[in-house]
């Protein structure tokens, strides 16, 4: 798995690099999660489901330093092709 987290301060275009990234890879606005809707490890099982459905890209808007530390130490069991795209504001 590739974990690509962009940081950054609100209002800096993070939110509308991460829907390019998503259209570009097939997927529309919808698509993207919202991190801050859930638990940390509420998502990790909807990451786990999109797997499942045969996600091979996963954009995560609006997450947390404690999702990103989820999904790290996911990385060794998820597939190699995944790549998930993580915008955290602060």
């Amino acid at each position: 798995m590739q974990l690509n987290v962009e940081r950054g301060a609100p209002a800096t275009g993070k939110t509308i690099r991460l829907i390019q990234t998503a259209r570009a890879s097939g997927q529309d606005e919808h698509q993207i999660i919202t991190g801050n809707a859930y638990k940390p490890a509420d998502l990790e099982l909807l990451v786990r489901h999109r797997i499942s459905r045969g996600a091979k890209v996963i954009c995560i808007d609006e997450c947390s330093e404690q999702h990103i530390e989820c999904l790290q130490r996911l990385g060794g069991r998820l597939p190699d092709e995944l790549t998930i795209h993580a915008v955290v504001s602060y």
